[in-house]
Parts: structure tokens; sequence; C-alpha cells
């Protein structure tokens, strides 16, 4: 078709020429076409060599490897974005910000809230000053407690606002959970216990005028549920703090890694109230993100208590995690869930073994396009040993590249 036009074209101009200037005139035009000619196969005769090459090499070394993945970025953006806030003094902003990423339920690639990251962020100071205070009195916690004030008064200048209630709450919480520690001298560890309970009680105080159901809010359901963990009947408060959070926002990873913790026998749960919670976790998340949420919970369970996997339902478990990857659309997750099953596919029966690196062989075929060693918690070269195996079983299989953006995304505001 273009040589077609590029004649009909050449046959228009030289219809319109005559003598030595149509000969010039065709000459130039050849000489042009022939260097394009060279470049287009010089061009061709190249990419055949990159396809050769890339052919030649391993599928498990044709996967890009980036170190900071989009979710430390964004978890990085998200610190950036509130620091400067806090450094302004501009609370108004920083707690509609806030309450934006909440009303949205933002998250990284990885799962993980913003509104959390922003609160911890924000209560960062706070925690730094009662990590480098000293342990020998009480007393030293009081620079600490100056900071917790200013919290307060934030709090009841706009007390309509959740978001500096919950901060005011948590900063109480902050220093409650440093004084329920064993490191305390002996003698201070009375007075210690004494502190702790005073500020639960100032939190508790704090809250009580907010339902997380009524300002539908994940923060609120969070704080309600570290509260319960530090009060005497903590145990009977659990339980209905969690069903509140968890509804407010089933998909949150971050929500069953803390329950999950809780439910162990040595903590406040039995091994069949672990077994329920998992087939409810795999229930509520059914529409969203298939069996998901049953992976959500369990592996975090295991990750605290090895013995827990017999618990779980090895069919199930496998299932969730290729649904995250399947439904998740981010990388991040599909790491994640890669991770996993390569660990679980360890442990466990031939059967289970089996079941685990089944599921593990189909995800890195269908899903994995980036490899992102943070979330592997392993060394580069153990990644790559284990995908070969994958390969190396299937030498049939598609090789390409995929596009990787590694700068920093740009967080909503």
């Amino acid at each position: 078709m273009a040589t077609e036009f590029i004649n009909e074209s050449i046959s228009t101009l030289t219809s319109t020429l005559s003598g030595p200037v149509v000969a010039a005139f065709s000459l130039t035009l050849l000489g042009a076409l022939a260097v394009g000619r060279v470049k287009e196969l010089r061009h061709q005769s190249e990419a055949a060599e990159r396809r050769d090459a890339m052919n030649a090499l391993p599928r498990e070394l044709l996967l890009p490897v980036v170190h900071r993945d989009p979710d430390h970025l964004a978890r990085a953006g998200i610190i950036d974005s509130i620091s400067t806030l806090v450094i302004a003094g501009d609370w108004q902003e920083l707690s509609a910000r806030i309450s934006r990423w909440e009303a949205r339920l933002e998250a990284t690639p990885g799962g993980g809230r913003y509104h959390d990251i922003a609160i911890e962020t924000c209560l960062a100071g706070l925690q730094n000053l009662i990590d480098e205070g000293s342990r020998k009195s009480v007393e030293d916690l009081e620079k600490a407690e100056i900071s917790v004030e200013r919290f307060v008064e934030r709090h009841r200048e706009t007390p309509d606002d959740h978001i500096l209630a919950v901060l005011a709450a948590r900063a109480h919480m902050c220093v409650a959970e440093t004084c329920s520690a064993d490191f305390w001298p002996s003698s201070e560890r009375a007075a210690a216990w004494r502190r702790m309970a005073h500020h639960y009680l100032r939190a508790e105080a704090i809250l009580s005028d907010y339902d997380p159901v009524a300002y539908m809010s994940p923060l609120l359901g969070g704080t309600i549920y570290r509260l319960a963990l530090g009060m005497p009947d903590g145990g009977a408060r659990l339980r209905p703090a969690f069903e509140d959070w968890i509804d407010l926002d089933p998909t949150d990873p971050a929500i069953y890694a803390q329950h999950g913790g809780n439910l162990l026998p040595e903590r406040f749960g039995t091994s069949d109230e672990i077994r329920l919670e998992a087939l409810k976790a795999e229930r509520r998340t059914r529409e969203t993100i298939g069996k998901g949420g049953y992976a959500l919970f369990a592996i975090p369970v295991i990750e605290a208590d090895e013995t827990t996997r017999l618990l779980f339902e090895d069919d199930i478990l496998a299932a969730g995690l290729m649904d995250l990857a399947r439904l998740s659309g981010t990388q991040a997750e599909v790491n994640w869930a890669a991770a996993c099953l390569a660990r679980e596919a360890q442990h466990g029966s031939e059967e289970r073994q089996a079941i685990m690196a089944s599921a593990f062989d189909a995800l890195v075929k269908r899903h994995l396009g980036v490899i992102y060693p943070r979330l592997w918690h392993q060394p580069l070269q153990d990644i790559r040993a284990r995908l070969k195996s994958v390969f190396d079983a299937d030498p049939t299989g598609p090789k390409q590249f995929v596009e990787v953006t590694t700068s920093r995304p740009r967080v909503a505001a």
C-alpha cells in the first residue's frame, strides 16, 4: 500500500516537471528511499538479534526486578504528604485529607490503607519521644504526656472531627501501651500500671462519643478494637469490636492480621474459633476478592504460630491466594501471594505441599509480571531458583518483558 502511494506521488510530481529537473528529483527521491530502507532493515535486524538474545536467556531472568516497588513508594508518598502538614501545623487540612482517604478506602498496591499510614505518621513524633526516653521512672514520660495533651487540645477545639478524636485517643493509648511493658524497674511497675489505666480510661472517654458505624469510619473501628486489648474486659469487647471494624472495610489485610493473632489460644481465642473466623472471612469477601478473605485471615495466623497450619483447609487457602493474585490487579499482591504459596509448599504433608506447589506454578505462569524482592523476604537468587523450577517444567511458555513503573506515584489529596 505504501509502495503504491509512493509510486503514485512520484508519477504526479514528474508529470508536472520536465528534462533535467525530473532526473535530479528522481535521483534525490530514490536515494532518500534507499537510505530509509537501509535503516528499516537495520532496525529489523537489531530487533531480531534482541529477540534471539532474549530467547537464549532463562525465563526467570527475564522478569524485571524492582527493589523500590510501588507499594513502598506509595507509603513513602503518604508519609511525605502528611509529614509536611504536621510540620506546617495545618491540622484542619490534615484531618480533611485523611477523612477523604478513609471515605474512599484508598489503598497502596499492597493493600495498606492510606488513612492507617497517615495516622501512624501523625503519631510518629510522640512515639519517638516514648521510645527514646529513659525507663528509670514513669516521670520520664512527662514530655510524651505534654505531647498527648496537644492532641487532646486539638480534639477539644473541633469535637465533631472524628479524625482528631482518633488521634487524641491513640495518643493516650501510645503512652498506656508503654506503661504496660515489663521493662520498667520493679519499683516503678505499680506506678506504671496506674498510669496505664489512667490513659486507657481517658482514651475510652474520648471514644465514647463516636460510633464507628454511624461515622462509617474504619479508623474509629480500629481504635476501639485496639482499646479493647488494654481493658480488663478486653476479651468480651474484642469480638463485637472486630465485627464493626471488619464490616466497614472487609478486604483490609491489616484487620485480619490483627484479629487473627488475637484469636490464638494463648491470647483470647480457641482453635475452633480460628477455623470459624477463616470461613467467615471467605464468605465476607466472596463478592469482591473471591476466597481471598480466607487467605488474608489464615496467613497472619500461620506466621504467628506455625502449628495452626493444621487448622486451615489447604485447598481453600491455595484458592484464596490465587484469587488475591487474580482479582487484585496489582503486582504487589501477586508477589505477596506467590511468596506465601512458595513458603507453604515447603510445609505439611506431601498432599498439602503438592496443592500449594501446583497453585504457585499456576500463579507464576498466569499473573507474575515483575519481582518485588521486599515482599518475598528471601534473597533474589532463591526467588529465581524457585521460579526456574516452574519455567523448566514448561519450556514452551511465553517470554515477554513487562513495562515497570519505578517513579513515585502521586498521592491523591
